[in-house]
């Protein structure tokens, strides 16, 4: 007979085992985060994560020693490693907060740019205490390695109130994200966020029980492979170019609301089409048909913000905007054409035609609103360019070195 081995001799491999597929996980999702999931912002701030859980698991190889860790080692590189993990966990939550408040950081408005650099340096204030707490000999007042035991000592919970603050806070900026999330996809975004702090509280509850266990790792790899996924998939939903929704996001939008649409609360749909593009690309170039596209998008994405519709790039340098906001159909033009005019990146402003339909009845389908705006769309772009205009010209002294770009 095959004799069994002792339970104590089977829970360092299976350490070992928890360790090791933890830190492959991260290493293969921290290889293929890059900016084809996400803006840079973002992907610098889950990077950031990856890299504070890695380092963990790594500080955690200690438990295969177990208690003789802190009695076999010179005490300076014990006190290293331990602090090494107090610190990795603090960064994993200030970069998990980074990550959620790059969401509402793209939604400030350009003249608050100041105001967000010295809140960019409050936000890191946190860490940086934590971090002078713990390389410095203040480390004392956390923890102390005494007869090759660790003990730990009162400040140990400010580390963990200010762990606790970063978590606090994201989870606060995901429920107002979700409150002003103008899609299903983007409330089930904000929904995950929010359960993060669940299996961060979960996984310290555990480390109290399971001292030797590799408990924050079993925790955490689950919620990062779900917020990866997520990544993944809203790209599915998103224009390469422009970063507006794409095609098919809009026809789901579009879908969702006529079912829901009324007299009483219509859903307006509307085509844009920008006026002058196949000049702007002969003229000076495709390199600028790009800039004009995304500085155009920006602008329609901006001028959307605090309001009831959403903006996609339906093909080229069309685009389409629908929602239920009041006065959309009427003020549309007006909103577009002043955030166009404001804080202009290009040497021109880009125009544009627009037609919309308003749908007051959930028997129309997405391709007969759409139908009924370009339509509408066609009769605005014959009408402005019944009307001189000197774009072109203007275009052409841009490029003969008379207008500076």
């Amino acid at each position: 007979m095959m004799k069994v081995m002792p339970i104590e001799a089977q829970i360092k491999p299976f350490i070992f085992l928890i360790l090791l597929i933890s830190l492959l996980s991260l290493n293969i999702i921290y290889s293929k985060a890059n900016e084809n999931i996400g803006n840079k912002r973002e992907i610098r701030c889950f990077k950031g994560m990856l890299i504070s859980f890695m380092i963990y698991c790594l500080v955690d190889l200690r438990l295969l020693i177990g208690e003789r860790f802190y009695s076999i080692f010179p005490k300076l590189f014990v006190l290293f490693v331990v602090s090494i993990g107090f610190a990795a966990m603090s960064c994993a939550c200030f970069f998990w907060f980074l990550y959620v408040y790059s969401d509402l950081h793209i939604a400030q408005k350009s003249s608050l740019k100041n105001k967000i650099n010295i809140w960019g340096i409050i936000i890191h204030i946190p860490v940086l205490i934590d971090l002078f707490i713990l390389f410095t000999p203040m480390y004392v007042f956390v923890y102390e390695i005494k007869d090759g035991v660790a003990y730990f000592k009162p400040l140990i919970n400010l580390i963990l109130i200010i762990d606790y603050i970063y978590l606090i806070a994201a989870t606060g900026i995901s429920i107002f994200n979700k409150k002003r999330a103008k899609t299903k996809s983007e409330k089930k975004k904000y929904n995950s966020q929010i359960l993060f702090i669940l299996f961060f509280t979960v996984s310290g509850f555990l480390i109290g029980f399971l001292m030797n266990l590799p408990a924050i790792e079993l925790c955490v790899i689950p919620v990062v492979l779900k917020i990866f996924v997520e990544l993944q998939d809203s790209q599915i939903y998103t224009d390469a170019l422009t970063k507006l929704y794409n095609r098919r996001r809009m026809t789901e939008f579009i879908n969702d609301g006529i079912s829901t649409c009324s007299k009483e609360d219509p859903l307006t749909i509307i085509m844009i089409d920008m006026d002058y593009f196949k000049s702007i690309n002969d003229i000076l170039g495709h390199d600028e048909g790009d800039k004009a596209l995304i500085y155009f998008s920006k602008s329609l994405g901006h001028m959307l913000l605090n309001k009831s519709a959403v903006a996609a790039r339906w093909g080229g340098d069309e685009f389409v905007v629908c929602g239920k906001e009041k006065e959309l159909s009427e003020k549309f033009r007006q909103w577009l054409q002043e955030e166009l005019e404001t804080n202009n990146e290009l040497s021109y402003v880009p125009q544009f035609s627009s037609g919309f339909y308003k749908c007051t009845s959930p028997n129309k389908t997405s391709e007969q609103v759409l139908v009924y705006a370009d339509a509408a769309l066609y009769k605005d772009k014959e009408e402005r360019h019944k009307i001189p205009n000197n774009f072109v010209s203007k275009l052409i002294a841009i490029k003969n070195g008379t207008v500076s770009l």
